[in-house]
């Protein structure tokens, strides 16, 4: 720049910058809002031990990325076990031993494979139904589907199903007492049905994921079903599915390559029920039991069914252990097995400790996956829920509200509720549990919020402390009749 103008433009900078607007000085960041203080007294105690040293998350990593799925009778299950009692034993634990019960027989998955040998000849997404039978080698297999799976239906088509393989689309299970959707056989007829498939040559059964976007769900039925299905079965996706009919519904022949490996047990095994506890100071022979179940599926490693509820639970009595408190009654972690087959764990567990029920002070039980725990769904028991709102009340601020009348099975509280105890399911927020990862093959670690796991250990150890710490004794109710539970 020349020196002229250099100097000429120094001389009007004064004037440039008299009418210039300054620059408003940036508004001070917003406070964040200071998250509640806790409690007083052990409430507050245990809840910050958790927040600060909780080793749930820790111990969710462990159990899902070194055991992996635990399918209720497998090897993974018995590993499960002896590292859930290395847990309880490693925190200082009291009585720490596992319970066995007759299952029946275990089952591997094999190779899982579908491909359209018509049309354009895809592959197919497909997993095998867990205890059902498999191949010992690929077959090949016209698809057909009849109107629906009544058994008048399919005894009009005896002498065509030889070979064939069935497409079943079935809604979901209904609840205990409500009508069964049309073509859905109630359990004689079962019987009866699954004998004449297996007369007729059926290869195999194909359902329909409930879950749409390519994912892959199992289960679905209980144990007691399952075993007696004499074909193999196994689940699509629903967009494969729905690709089956629609080819289908052009009237032209359909035919599939399926390879599903999965094999039975030469013998019936047993599984177990990992049990550890607190003595309780005054009234050892009262009992509060925090129960989650440890079993999954198998098509991912069961994070959230039920690793989180598993893990939740452990950190709550390994908490109550680290504050050094003492409480009047029992606190029992009870980690129930072959729950996702029908609640088998916790209804031997029950049976063989009927005698004893009447000490049961409460269950409660955490099986909901990653959601954090909002309240206790009471059982329509209007008797307990001022004092149910009592106890929880010192996580209120942290979002443990909730006691409503709510009725909910198909976890293993229900399996108490025939004997008169006050036993109850955590409501938890829903996040994508049903949606997304409930029996799915995206039940993994990465589906879980630490925060929400943190939370629930917390409303477990104060819920259990509580009840055990209570003047007065819940009230048991006469018994009720067992349900069969929705699965």
């Amino acid at each position: 720049m020349r020196p002229a103008l250099r100097a000429s433009l120094l001389a009007l900078l004064p004037t440039l910058l008299v009418g210039q607007t300054p620059v408003p000085a940036a508004p001070p960041a917003a406070t964040a809002p200071r998250p509640p203080q806790f409690p007083a007294g052990v409430p507050g105690q245990l809840m910050k031990l958790i927040a600060e040293q909780g080793q749930q998350l820790a111990d969710l990593q462990e159990l899902v990325d070194t055991i992996g799925p635990r399918l209720t009778g497998s090897e993974r299950m018995r590993r499960a076990h002896a590292w859930a009692q290395a847990k309880l034993t490693q925190m200082g634990a009291q009585n720490v031993h596992e319970e066995a019960w007759d299952f029946g027989f275990a089952w591997t998955r094999g190779v899982d494979q579908a491909r359209l040998l018509t049309h354009n000849q895809m592959p197919l997404m497909i997993a095998h139904n867990a205890f059902t039978p498999g191949f010992d080698k690929p077959v090949v297999g016209e698809v057909l589907e009849p109107a629906d799976f009544k058994l008048a239906t399919l005894q009009a088509l005896k002498g065509q199903l030889k070979g064939k393989i069935l497409l079943r689309a079935m809604g979901a299970r209904p609840a205990p007492g409500a009508p069964r959707p049309a073509g859905m056989p109630n359990p004689q007829e079962q019987d009866t049905l699954n004998q004449f498939l297996k007369d007729e040559g059926v290869l195999a059964v194909l359902t329909m994921s409930n879950k749409q976007y390519g994912l892959l769900t199992t289960g679905g039925r209980t144990f007691r079903e399952i075993a007696k299905v004499p074909v193999p079965v196994a689940t699509l996706t629903q967009e494969g599915f729905k690709q089956l009919q629609r080819l289908l519904a052009r009237k032209e022949p359909v035919k599939l390559e399926l390879q599903l490996g999965g094999k039975l047990s030469k013998a019936p095994v047993k599984d177990y029920n990992v049990v550890g506890e607190i003595r309780g100071g005054e009234k050892p022979e009262e009992v509060v039991i925090i129960g989650a179940h440890m079993d999954s599926w198998d098509l991912s490693t069961g994070a959230n069914d039920n690793g989180t509820g598993t893990c939740a639970s452990l950190e709550a009595l390994r908490a109550i252990l680290a504050s050094g408190a003492k409480p009047k009654r029992t606190i029992r972690v009870v980690l129930f097995s072959g729950e996702e087959q029908g609640l088998l764990g916790s209804k031997a567990y029950a049976k063989a400790h009927k005698d004893e029920l009447d000490k049961v002070q409460a269950v409660i039980v955490d099986d909901m996956g990653t959601g954090r725990i909002r309240g206790w769904a009471l059982q329509g028991r209007e008797d307990v829920k001022a004092v149910m709102a009592s106890v929880i009340s010192p996580m209120n601020d942290f979002g443990l509200r909730e006691v409503s009348l709510a009725r909910m099975g198909s976890t293993d509280h229900a399996s108490f509720l025939p004997y008169g105890v006050p036993a109850f399911s955590a409501q938890q927020d829903a996040e994508d549990y049903f949606s997304h990862t409930h029996h799915s093959h995206v039940d993994s670690f990465e589906r879980v919020q630490p925060e929400a796991l943190l939370q629930g250990a917390q409303a477990l150890a104060v819920t259990a402390w509580e009840l055990a710490n209570l003047e007065q004794r819940l009230p048991h109710k006469a018994p009720e009749a067992p349900r069969e539970p929705a699965r």
